[in-house]
């Protein structure tokens, strides 16, 4: 019975799965942020700790890591020589939006939408894949969790700015950060990481909820962002028919986001189908492994 290490690494926590060729969890592991682009050395940590663990196990046939950022730069042949001495073990590192789709859709055609603390949606028709957003919170991830936080802190500031009072949308958050003023605002921003600052949308999410419309035009904005990448894609990778699959604790955890999300892509797939995917992505190595064997 072969076994498989799966590592889904994340921009807020990394997951090792060891598997056997059925799919069948044998042991986990789990440690902070394994995005590169965010710390080299922390999720080089994190990864080792993991992996390390698996390992202890026993021998892997294999073993596949999902990473978050790899794109941001020339990480992938860092990331091998960094981890590699670990194991002989053969290794394939390819980007988590890959592995999830390989979780969520395994073999077949579709689209994957993930929304989480970063966004991306990748895609395959056949031999063909592709992939749009997935940019880093710098230059896009429209429709995360990030960007959701930080447009609702964007509010504050111009609130300040123009010397009105506070909305509710704005009082809650600056009360979940603790601070009082505009220094206090910065304080957080320019001293949190990505995850910390991820987190306010689910301020977002729940003044939403109570029915402030500030947050609720923000969510939705993230749901029509999310949808219109998702088309982009299926477009660029010539889709007759659309399944999508959809990922990330903002598409899954908002109303509000997934039906924005589902009017965009319905109306120009009318026929798409929609489903949510729990499952998590590091056991997808199991499939990407199969493809990988079978490719080379």
């Amino acid at each position: 019975m072969g076994r498989i290490i799966g590592i889904d690494a994340g921009g807020t926590k990394t997951q090792a799965l060891v598997m056997d060729e059925q799919q069948n969890v044998l042991f986990e592991s789990v440690a902070g942020h394994g995005n590169p682009s965010v710390s080299f050395q922390q999720a080089m940590d994190h990864l080792t700790l993991v992996l390390n663990d698996c390992l202890q196990e026993g021998k892997a046939d294999a073993i596949v890591i999902g990473m978050a950022g790899l794109q941001s730069g020339p990480l992938e042949e860092r990331v091998k020589n960094a981890l590699s001495p670990l194991s002989p073990s053969p290794m394939w590192i390819i980007s988590d939006a890959e592995l999830a789709f390989d979780s969520a859709i395994g073999e077949g055609d579709g689209i994957l939408t993930i929304a989480g603390t970063g966004s991306i949606s990748h895609g395959r028709n056949g031999t063909m894949t592709g992939v749009t957003g997935g940019w880093g919170h710098l230059l896009g991830d429209e429709g995360s969790a990030y960007s959701i936080a930080i447009q609702a802190c964007q509010i504050i500031t111009t609130e300040f700015d123009q010397h009105v009072p506070l909305s509710p949308l704005s009082q809650a958050v600056m009360k979940k950060i603790g601070a009082v003023d505009g220094k206090g605002l910065k304080g957080f921003i320019y001293t949190s990481d990505k995850g910390e600052i991820a987190s306010l949308s689910q301020i977002v999410d729940a003044c939403a909820q109570d029915g402030d419309a500030s947050s609720r035009m923000i969510l939705q904005k993230a749901g029509a962002s999310l949808g219109m990448q998702t088309v982009q894609l299926a477009r660029n990778l010539s889709l007759a028919s659309l399944r999508v699959a959809i990922k990330g604790s903002v598409l899954e955890a908002s109303k509000e986001v997934q039906t924005s999300f589902k009017q965009v892509v319905a109306e120009a797939y009318p026929d798409a189908a929609f489903h949510l995917s729990p499952v998590s992505p590091a056991l997808g190595a199991v499939t990407t492994y199969t493809r990988m064997r079978r490719n080379h």
